[in-house]
């Protein structure tokens, strides 16, 4: 009974055997037409391959078998569709291929195939060292214009510094004027121009796109599932075997339980190209004596990696840069340029094809997840957005449902970098504004709090980088770009505070709106008035030089809300405003600026509402001020002849939102027989403020004291 479960597996590798042993030893051409052999074998290899995979020792026979071209060219093209790894591709496999492609036996076709199979399992192959020694013989393989694409990105792949040289550059650019301005050789160009700004003369373009796009993607996800497969399998036999053994002395054996489904990561291992002197680093030797750099596999800590941190090589894969912490410390710190491109691309091309290149799967979602969670935990390490990631969202946000990945979309959002507002509306908030007015009231609080995250970050990080690079090469006239950050990118000339203007009028609009929508919900007045507050502190907090004043109508549902919370927090923000205002005048900062914002009529308009709310709650004469920008500029009456409404209807002490608590005094403070009407709070207001104190509403009391004066009962304005 024990050897049931390894007959099968016998089996299948002795069917396996016996298919490949039809290709390899054949001696005589197959014939393809009426050959049912043939076809039996083709599917039944078929079968094997894309549900196991093939161990390394068959992937080098049939290497071998497709190389000579001893079979025709469809069995050829058939076969090397099923070099598909159970574990790894020896480093061998790509030699022998490169190896053939010089004999130049296997048609144009055939040849395009294996090279587009060398990019598919790129990540699977267990060493480049020797591979890269072929570096100038694949090089001259951009003579053939079919080739040249995939040629291009191998090459692009393996670039070190010391390949770059002239006479290749030249070749490239004569190519270049032969064939045009293609991606892929525009792609290889830009890491040459890296290494060595002063060989490449040429322009790159201000868009980057994909320069490698892939035609592959199903072979890709072929790829991916058969080691998914290995995967869960390795994960079942070892919770079955130490179910075995927990459960050896039980008189009953019950099946293990189902495994969880894991996923392949797409996030490559920490590894170096110079991984063969790990094993040995103190090997004396003159070529351990040569090689200056050392692998990063070999820095162990932080401190090891502040020891010589320009001596240091990253990893062949720079897309372990998300896995790996030390690896972050090393590209922030190092601010290479080759490292920080060779990151966009890889991120850019992953981000691609896993999202937006393929239909998205419930078994996808998890892995998408891991690999959402650990770019956002990268932005937030660097405290600033990546170019890929803004390229992505400006594509992926136009086929967005609003359900998948939402909490990571929205983080992303929220770390996206400045830019003009024209650009910032096309790309993320004109397809955020269709969901959000067809979407519940959740999902607008969602989408109202991601945009104050994107405020607050722009405010806080993205700004101080435009003015830093204002003032490094503003002078010039030249177009601006940011200096105090690890991803460059050359933008178009914009105004950053015309930006964050225009975002707190856009983001304003919409908290307006909702809030009609859904009839002033709790929730979402709460997340609204999150906002307001962030907008008033953006001078005294972030240095803002200008103080953002957004459409009245915003603090007019919080401030009726039956709620305390609305009120209450109006009137903090008022003081907020009060104080940026001040703050302003004092520094005279931001004179500049006076084309893009009329201070004079932000000062009006605070001090307007500051009257109106003073009126309304303290001063008992709401609906008496009958000027222009006054909240409550109408007779109530004008709406209804029997509404009777009093200019004492919003006080502190018979508004909607405070009558519970003026109820509430009375009963603390008077006799039950003298109970008497809440207007006779007026005379006691004092106490009655220390009693809204207790009960946490202490933004009345504080708003009280900073606006209104004894004595005459007199506002005070904003400036």
């Amino acid at each position: 009974m024990s050897k049931s479960p390894i007959a099968p597996n016998t089996a299948k590798r002795k069917k396996l055997d016996d298919t490949l042993r039809y290709f390899t030893e054949a001696r005589e051409p197959i014939k393809v037409r009426g050959n049912i052999n043939l076809q039996l074998c083709l599917d039944s290899l078929e079968n094997i391959t894309t549900t196991k995979g093939l161990p390394p020792e068959h992937i080098l026979d049939l290497i071998d078998v497709i190389g000579t071209c001893k079979h025709a060219e469809s069995i050829s093209a058939r076969l090397i569709k099923f070099l598909i790894p159970t574990t790894f591709v020896p480093e061998k496999a790509v030699i022998k291929i490169i190896s053939y492609l010089c004999t130049n036996k296997p048609s144009t076709n055939i040849q395009c195939l294996l090279l587009r199979w060398i990019l598919v399992i790129y990540d699977y192959i267990d060493s480049k060292d020797d591979i890269h020694k072929l570096y100038g013989l694949i090089f001259f393989f951009l003579d053939n214009q079919t080739m040249m694409p995939y040629v291009c990105h191998l090459l692009f792949l393996l670039t070190r510094k010391e390949d770059v040289r002239m006479f290749r550059v030249r070749k490239l650019l004569n190519l270049q004027n032969r064939v045009g301005a293609q991606p892929y050789l525009i792609g290889l160009l830009s890491i040459y121009k890296l290494y060595y700004p002063n060989l490449v003369s040429m322009v790159l373009p201000k868009n980057k796109k994909l320069f490698f796009p892939s035609k592959d993607g199903k072979w890709k996800i072929v790829v991916e599932k058969v080691q998914l497969s290995r995967v869960n399998q390795n994960t079942l036999d070892t919770t079955i075997a130490s179910e075995r053994l927990q459960l050896a002395d039980s008189s009953q054996l019950r099946g293990a339980p189902r495994s969880k489904r894991r996923k392949i990561d797409p996030v490559p291992i920490v590894h170096s190209n110079a991984s063969s002197n790990i094993g040995n680093p103190g090997k004396d030797t003159v070529e351990a004596m040569l090689y200056k750099n050392k692998p990063f596999v070999q820095v162990s800590d932080l401190k090891a990696l502040m020891q010589r941190p320009d001596y240091i090589e990253p990893p062949s894969q720079i897309g372990a840069v998300l896995r790996s912490e030390l690896l972050q410390h090393y590209m922030s710190y190092s601010f290479d340029a080759v490292t920080v491109t060779r990151f966009s691309y890889w991120l850019q091309a992953i981000l691609y094809e896993e999202i937006l290149d393929r239909t998205v799967t419930v078994e996808d979602k998890e892995r998408i997840d891991e690999l959402l969670t650990r770019v956002v935990n990268f932005s937030k390490f660097l405290q600033e957005g990546i170019p890929a990631v803004d390229q992505f969202l400006a594509r992926f946000l136009h086929l967005w449902n609003g359900e998948d990945f939402r909490v990571h979309i929205f983080r992303l959002i929220s770390y996206h970098r400045i830019c003009s507002f024209q650009r910032l509306h096309d790309y993320i908030l004109e397809p955020l504004r269709k969901l959000y007015f067809c979407s519940s009231v959740y999902f607008k609080c969602q989408v109202i709090h991601c945009l104050t995250a994107l405020l607050r970050n722009l405010a806080a990080f993205e700004w101080p980088r435009v003015q830093e690079s204002n003032q490094a090469d503003g002078v010039d006239g030249q177009t601006p770009t940011i200096l105090s950050c690890l991803f460059h990118e050359e933008t178009e000339e914009f105004e950053g505070v015309v930006t964050l203007l225009e975002l707190v009028r856009y983001i304003s609009d919409m908290c307006v709106l909702g809030q009609q929508m859904d009839d002033s919900h709790n929730l979402l007045i709460h997340i609204n008035l999150n906002f307001m507050e962030l907008v008033a502190s953006l001078f005294s907090q972030y240095n803002i030089p200008v103080v953002p004043f957004p459409v009245k109508d915003i603090f007019m549902r919080p401030f009726l809300l039956e709620n305390a919370m609305g009120p209450a927090r109006v009137c903090s923000i008022i003081a907020m405003y009060k104080n940026s205002l001040e703050l302003q005048k004092r520094q005279t900062i931001g004179t500049e600026y006076d084309e893009v914002i009329n201070k004079k009529a932000i000062i009006r308009k605070c001090n307007d509402l500051i009257l109106d709310v003073s009126d309304a709650l303290l001063r008992n004469r709401a609906f008496t001020r009958k000027v222009d920008g006054s909240f409550f500029n109408f007779n109530p009456q004008d709406y209804s002849q029997s509404l009777k409404v009093k200019e004492d209807v919003f006080t502190v002490y018979l508004h909607q939102a405070f009558l519970g608590f003026a109820i509430k005094f009375l009963k603390e403070t008077q006799p039950i027989e003298q109970f008497g009407h809440p207007r006779g709070i007026k005379g006691v207001k004092d106490t009655y403020f220390e009693f809204l104190e207790r009960e946490h509403l202490d933004d009345i009391p504080k708003y009280n004291k900073v606006f209104i004066r004894k004595g005459n009962q007199s506002t005070t304005s904003a400036g």
